[in-house]
């Protein structure tokens, strides 16, 4: 049986406390320097519909690239606020954002219970945080409190179920996608999310839906503690295990590796009193 792994995304919600912590940082900026991570971003920026001197809080702001965007967006005169519940995250998002001339502040807080007035943000966006919460629904709410009347609420999220790899045993791929998927907090949040925004109370929401590409070894950096959990608990074995990722080093060793995961953009307004 193969050892429980060390590093696993699963465990994006105790980052501090994981051996490792410094994989996920890691992970963070392999995530943004995917193929198309610029034009999720971007999407994400577009649908916040941000002024000049607005101020913005984004949500698990993990090491602050998205942070950092958005106060390029809102300007000189605006205000962004990132959160996060991992010391580990923020103190990388700090360092950062030391040379930054921007307003951007980082504070160490629970998503379900931000310590912010009601009201208190132009806008408010998270990005690939709703998959590690054990709470979304609660968080959606926290969000929405924040936000000022008419102001945007964006949320970003894969769903890993929409994963797609390129092997020739089908079933084999199929079978490792749903067990990798299984191992996450929130299967399939992706999908759920155009419901939690109705259920919210926000209006005027638009559906974004995008695959994202992923080279080899991030996807290897993704999957890899997944899947190990995975073997560990039986739901596979490790000679499909085995069997995987020869296939997948393969592909990369000829050129020929392709994968992508599918993922929502989620806009809503804040209703007006």
């Amino acid at each position: 049986m193969m050892k429980k792994p060390i590093n696993d995304v699963t465990q994006f919600h105790s980052v501090d406390q994981a051996p490792d912590p410094e994989f996920y940082t890691q992970f963070m900026n392999a995530s943004h320097a995917q193929p198309n991570a610029h034009h999720y971003k971007q999407e994400m920026i577009d649908f916040l519909a941000l002024t000049a001197g607005a101020t913005v809080l984004d949500v698990g702001c993990g090491t602050g690239q998205n942070t950092l965007d958005l106060a390029h967006a809102v300007g000189p005169q605006g205000h962004v606020v990132g959160i996060d519940n991992s010391e580990t995250m923020l103190q990388a998002a700090r360092a950062r954002t030391a040379e930054s001339q921007f307003s951007v502040e980082y504070r160490h807080a629970d998503a379900a219970q931000m310590p912010f007035a009601a009201a208190s943000f132009d806008a408010c966006q998270a990005s690939r945080v709703f998959g590690h919460l054990p709470d979304p629904i609660k968080v959606l709410a926290e969000m929405v409190r924040v936000t000022r009347p008419g102001g945007h609420i964006v949320v970003a999220d894969g769903d890993l179920d929409l994963t797609v790899v390129d092997i020739p045993d089908r079933a084999l791929a199929r079978k490792m996608i749903h067990a990798a998927c299984d191992q996450m907090v929130q299967v399939g949040i992706g999908r759920q999310l155009p419901r939690l925004f109705q259920q919210a109370g926000l209006s005027n929401i638009i559906i974004s839906g995008r695959l994202m590409l992923l080279n080899y070894n991030f996807f290897r950096m993704a999957f890899e503690g997944n899947l190990q959990r995975a073997q560990a608990a039986g739901v596979i074995s490790l000679e499909e295990l085995s069997r995987f990722w020869e296939a997948l080093e393969q592909a990369e060793q000829n050129q020929l590796f392709f994968a992508g995961v599918g993922g929502f953009i989620i806009k809503g307004q804040k209703a007006f009193d």
